[in-house]
C-alpha cells in the first residue's frame, strides 16, 4: 500500500511538472520580430500552470544561430545557464555579438515553485535588420523632372537555382507600392509610413518564399505617390533584395541605374484630397533608365519599422444604394469609415468614374462635401471587367457619390476597405488572456482616442496628421507647416463637437477659419461661422467650441 501511495505521489508530481508550460515567447514585446536593431534584445515569456500557487524560481534560455542545434538543447549563440530568478519579462540577451541580416532561435525552461524544472517552450525566432550603414549597396533612384508626380519602376532579373532565403529591404521618400512576379509584397499600405522628420527614414522588411521565386526571369515592380511627402519633391525608392542559396552562394538585386522608370497612370495623388487614374497609360511604352538620386534629399539615417503599419481589416458592402440625380448613385455602408472604395466595373475606354467622398448628405441625397472635398477618378481603359483602388489616398467617409458608371450601380460596384493602424497590444503579464481580451482595441490610423467626453484638438506649430474616435464616429486633424503659415483642417462627424485650442506666438494671430469660404476673424470683431464659437483668446492660445462639419484654421 504504501508502495503504491509513493508511485502515486510520483505520478502526481511528475504530471503537476508537465502540466506547467512555457508559452507567448516574445522578443521586444513581440512574436517572431523581423527586423531588430536591439543590439541586446529583451526576452520574456509566461508560464502556465494548472495548479495553485504555480510560480518560477528558475529559468534557462538557449539562442542558437540554427534550428539543428537548437533541437539539441545547444544554445551555440548564449546558453545562460540556469538563472534564479522569478523575472520573466524583459530578460537582456547576453549572448555573442549580434549580427546583421541573422535570424535567432531561441527557446526557454524554467523551475518551478518546487525547484522542478518544465520541458523546454517550443522554439521560436527574432531576425535582425541591417545594422552599418555599409549593409546598404542599394542606390535611391527615380525619374528626374517629376517632382511631386507618381512614377513607376520596374526591373527584371534572372535566377538560376531555387533560395533557400530571400529578404527584400525597401524603402522611399513619399509612398511605394511594391508587386514582384505579379504579387503585392506584404499587407501594409501606404508605406514606408507617416514621415515625422527628414532626418530618419523608416524601411520594411519583407519575406520572400520559394513559391513567390521563379527559376528564370522575375519581375519587380515599384509605384511610387506623394502621400506623406512633404513638399513638392521627387519621389524615389531605396530596394535591397538579398538571396542565399543551398550551395553557401548569394545573389543581391539592388536599385540602381539599370532599373527602367516611365510616369504612372495615376495622373495625381494626394493623401487626402484623393486620386486619378488613367488605366488606358498602362499601355504606355516610354519606359527609360531610371535616375541616380542619392543626394537629392540628403542622407536620412535608415531605421527598421518592425511594427506593422496600416492595413485593410475590413470590407464593407453598401447598406442602401439610391439615385437621387439620374446617373449618380450614393452608397451608403452604414458607418464612419476611415479607408477608401473599390471599384468594378466596365464599359468604353475614356469613360471616367467619379467618385465623391463624404460623412454626410446633402438634403438633396447628394455627397455633402467641404474643405478638402475628397475625390478619386478613374478612367476606363475599356476592356473587360476593370478592378481598381487608390493607392496612396484614404478618405474618412460613409457615403459615396458615384458618377459616370456605364450602367446601373449593383451591390459588388463599390465596396468599402476600412484601414486601421495594426499596432499590437503591449500586454502586462499580471492580466488574465480573458481580461486582455476585453480591453484590447485595434488602434484606428494616429493616436485614437476612445473618450466618452469631448474631445480636445491641441496641435503644435508642426506638421502632424491625428485620428480621435468618438462615439459618433471619426475626428480627423490634419496639420500642415509651409513656412510661416500654419494650417489646421478638422473633420468633424455628425452629432459630436470638439474644443480647438490653437497656439498664438508672439506676432501671431488666428488670420482666418474657412468653411465654406466664410472668413472668421479673431483680431477683429468674430465674424460668425456656422458652427464655430469663439470662447476666449489666452496669452499663448486662442479656444474654440467647433461643431460637426468641415474647417480650415490658419495661423500666419
Amino acid at each position: 500500500m504504501k508502495k503504491t501511495l509513493f508511485l502515486l505521489f510520483i505520478s502526481l508530481n511528475i504530471f503537476q511538472t508537465n502540466a506547467q508550460t512555457i508559452e507567448k515567447l516574445k522578443c521586444e514585446y513581440q512574436e517572431t520580430p523581423m527586423g531588430l536593431e536591439v543590439l541586446n534584445p529583451r526576452l520574456s515569456w509566461q508560464m502556465k500552470a494548472s495548479n495553485r500557487g504555480a510560480k518560477q524560481s528558475a529559468y534557462q534560455i538557449l539562442v542558437a544561430d540554427n534550428e539543428a542545434d537548437l533541437k539539441k538543447d545547444i544554445g551555440n549563440i548564449w546558453n545562460s545557464g540556469m538563472v534564479k530568478s522569478e523575472q520573466s519579462i524583459k530578460i537582456d540577451y547576453a549572448g555573442k555579438p549580434i549580427e546583421s541580416r541573422k535570424r535567432y532561435f531561441w527557446k526557454v525552461k524554467v523551475w518551478n515553485e518546487k525547484n522542478k524544472p518544465t520541458l523546454y517552450s517550443e522554439p521560436t525566432w527574432w531576425e535582425m535588420a541591417l545594422l552599418k550603414k555599409e549593409d546598404w549597396s542599394a542606390h535611391w533612384i527615380g525619374k528626374n523632372g517629376t517632382e511631386g508626380k507618381s512614377i513607376e519602376l520596374q526591373k527584371e532579373f534572372n535566377l538560376s537555382k531555387r533560395a533557400i532565403r530571400a529578404r527584400i529591404y525597401v524603402t522611399g521618400f513619399g509612398a511605394y507600392h511594391l508587386i514582384f512576379n505579379g504579387k503585392k509584397i506584404g499587407q501594409d499600405i501606404l508605406t514606408p509610413g507617416f514621415l515625422g522628420s527628414m532626418k530618419t527614414l523608416p524601411y520594411q522588411i519583407y519575406e520572400i518564399s520559394n513559391d513567390d521565386l521563379s527559376i528564370g526571369i522575375n519581375f519587380i515592380t515599384a509605384t511610387l505617390g506623394n502621400a506623406w511627402q512633404k513638399g513638392n519633391l521627387p519621389n524615389k525608392l531605396l530596394f535591397q533584395m538579398e538571396m542565399e542559396f543551398y550551395d553557401g552562394s548569394r545573389q543581391t538585386v539592388i536599385s540602381d541605374g539599370s532599373w527602367k522608370t516611365r510616369l504612372s497612370p495615376i495622373v495625381s495623388n494626394s493623401i487626402y484630397a484623393g486620386e486619378v487614374y488613367n488605366a488606358q497609360l498602362e499601355y504606355g511604352k516610354d519606359w527609360e533608365n531610371a535616375g541616380i538620386m542619392d543626394d537629392a534629399q540628403g542622407t536620412p539615417e535608415l531605421k527598421p519599422l518592425i511594427m506593422p503599419q496600416m492595413q485593410i481589416i475590413k470590407e464593407i458592402k453598401a447598406i442602401k444604394i439610391t439615385e437621387p440625380r439620374k446617373g449618380r448613385y450614393v452608397f451608403d455602408f452604414g458607418q464612419n469609415i476611415v479607408g477608401y472604395a473599390y471599384l468594378q466595373t466596365e464599359g468604353k475606354a475614356t469613360k471616367e468614374v467619379e467618385l465623391k467622398y463624404a460623412e454626410t448628405l446633402t438634403e438633396k441625397g447628394l455627397a455633402e462635401q467641404k474643405g478638402i472635398k475628397p475625390t478619386d477618378k478613374y478612367l476606363l481603359k475599356g476592356y473587360g471587367v476593370e478592378k481598381w483602388e487608390p493607392k496612396f489616398s484614404f478618405h474618412g467617409f460613409r457615403y459615396v457619390e458615384v458618377e459616370g458608371l456605364p450602367k446601373k450601380a449593383e451591390e459588388n460596384t463599390l465596396i468599402a476597405k476600412a484601414i486601421y493602424e495594426n499596432i499590437p497590444f503591449v500586454e502586462n503579464y499580471a492580466y488574465s488572456d480573458k481580461l486582455l481580451e476585453k480591453i484590447y482595441t485595434k488602434k484606428p490610423i494616429k493616436e485614437p482616442n476612445f473618450n466618452e467626453s469631448k474631445a480636445v484638438i491641441a496641435p503644435t506649430l508642426t506638421t502632424e496628421v491625428k485620428i480621435f474616435d468618438t462615439n459618433y464616429g471619426q475626428i480627423t486633424s490634419q496639420s500642415s507647416m509651409q513656412g510661416n503659415k500654419f494650417s489646421l483642417k478638422l473633420s468633424i462627424p455628425a452629432n459630436s463637437s470638439v474644443q480647438v485650442q490653437l497656439p498664438l506666438q508672439i506676432g501671431k494671430t488666428i488670420n482666418n477659419i474657412k468653411e465654406s469660404g466664410k472668413p472668421f476673424i479673431v483680431k477683429k470683431k468674430p465674424v460668425k461661422v456656422e458652427g464655430v464659437t469663439l470662447v476666449k483668446t489666452e496669452k499663448d492660445k486662442v479656444i474654440f467650441e467647433v461643431l460637426s462639419g468641415t474647417y480650415d484654421f490658419i495661423i500666419e
